[in-house]
């Protein structure tokens, strides 16, 4: 045979492997950024192999004090779907949009119509002068992605804006949807029987990142060290919350991964309780809080083990 036929040989060939495969061309994916790890989870359990994720905030890091680097400002300017959280955790996000974004890019953010709980002196972020700025002034507490049902909701908003950016796979985006939420449903039905086994429902935390988790399960955070991120608690706060651990008889401070430590460690030594870690973010690096899911059951074991 020619080397002309061998030729077109392999080409048919190469073709033929390449319709095969599952995945669409890159390129043709959906180029969408999450804020944070759990949100990107959940947009890839609903686009699939149709989407390409990038989550701008790495693991690790704590969303409070993120600033996003020259690279993100590259990366955000080929994204059609950006979801994020809200409730100004991501302070910095108007700007990243107006200076990178097209026209024609799609937000969705997880706290849209979720009742915010209000908290006073909550913000984010600081000014070179370490001042509050007027724009980092949240309007609520952010951390509404660990209420599974929120993350349920905005699930359902995730498929519906693939859908309107992808007609063509509509079918696909609904099944994965409906077998997701499905998975949130159990997961809701698991955290309400674990919960339901507590022994006590009060807990203190280093910041508040679990009083939308609080306020679906019936649990009461009755002290938080640090109510706003870079703000020390002074010893009359730290009195305060000693107080309240005998109070309540509180086993453990939950502090977490993505922040310093130390003053709960302090507190626990002169208390005589433990500190254990609740994770708010995961990710692809830790064991056991590789999605979202997981992650959920991974927190609500560490409570069980102070509470149950």
């Amino acid at each position: 045979m020619s080397r002309s036929g061998n030729t077109l040989i392999l080409l048919f060939g190469l073709c033929f492997l390449w319709n095969c495969t599952s995945s669409p061309p890159s390129e043709n994916r959906i180029q969408v950024t999450a804020s944070i790890f759990p949100l990107a989870d959940i947009v890839r359990n609903i686009g699939g192999d149709r989407v390409d994720v990038d989550v701008l905030i790495p693991p690790g890091a704590s969303p409070h004090v993120f600033e996003p680097t020259p690279g993100a400002f590259r990366k955000f300017a080929r994204t059609r779907l950006f979801v994020m959280v809200g409730a100004g955790l991501e302070f910095w996000a108007q700007k990243l949009i107006a200076a990178t974004a097209e026209e024609t890019l799609t937000v969705v953010k997880a706290a849209e119509g979720v009742p915010l709980i209000q908290m006073a002196g909550y913000h984010h972020g600081a000014s070179e002068h370490g001042q509050e700025d007027a724009e980092h002034q949240s309007p609520g507490n952010p951390h509404v992605w660990l209420d599974p049902l929120v993350a349920r909701s905005l699930a359902e908003r995730v498929a519906q804006s693939l859908i309107r950016l992808d007609p063509e796979h509509a079918g696909e985006y609904r099944e994965r949807v409906t077998a997701y939420g499905k998975q949130l449903d159990a997961l809701d039905q698991t955290i309400r029987e674990m919960v339901g086994s507590f022994q006590i429902s009060e807990y203190v935390a280093f910041h508040p990142a679990w009083s939308y988790f609080a306020r679906r399960y019936g649990l009461k955070e009755v002290g938080v060290i640090q109510e706003s991120p870079g703000r020390e608690p002074t010893p009359k706060d730290i009195e305060k919350i000693i107080r309240t651990i005998e109070r309540y008889g509180i086993r453990a401070i939950f502090a977490e991964p993505q922040l310093n430590p130390s003053a709960a460690s302090s507190i626990a030594s002169e208390t005589g309780v433990k500190v254990l870690i609740l994770d708010p973010l995961g990710g692809p690096d830790f064991p056991g809080r590789r999605s979202y899911i997981d992650l959920m059951k991974y927190n609500v074991n560490v409570m069980r083990e102070a509470m149950g």
